[in-house]
């Protein structure tokens, strides 16, 4: 019996994250797409935040460590290639008030992410830990 591909291009967009992560973690690596982890738990500015991004998501050097670069980053991922993206945000409760009005900047630009990847038939879904005003991952 075959096992469905967990991930479609139509499931892109960004989440809170579900509280049984590891089966949902297993469960991606076998569809073909990759779990990058970018952990929040120390990120308490921009910097601190963009910088957990770059390593989660194995950024080029060359990263310019501001909103246009994580945009332009997340829209290419050609270095990780993969049927599909799973990007956790966790840790991430403090991230809100450690951002400010920046958090909507995030979410916007892994948004505008999920919606250019959909676009091009992969799968582009951001998960966001102790996210209660995001739509829940089903």
């Amino acid at each position: 019996m075959t096992t469905p591909t967990l991930l479609s291009a139509h499931d892109s967009g960004v989440y809170r994250a579900p509280a049984g992560i590891e089966s949902l973690r297993e469960r991606v690596k076998e569809s073909g797409a990759a779990w990058l982890e970018a952990d929040l738990a120390r990120a308490r500015d921009k910097g601190e935040v963009l910088e957990a991004l770059a390593r989660a998501c194995g950024f080029p050097a060359t990263f310019g460590a501001n909103w246009d670069a994580l945009a332009d980053s997340v829209q290419d991922l050609s270095w990780q290639p993969a049927g599909g993206y799973v990007l956790q945000l966790s840790h991430a409760a403090a991230v809100p008030q450690a951002l400010g009005r920046e958090w909507s900047t995030l979410l916007q630009i892994l948004s505008e992410a999920a919606t250019y990847w959909k676009h091009r038939g992969k799968a582009f879904v951001v998960l966001v830990d102790a996210a209660a005003d995001l739509p829940a991952w089903t």
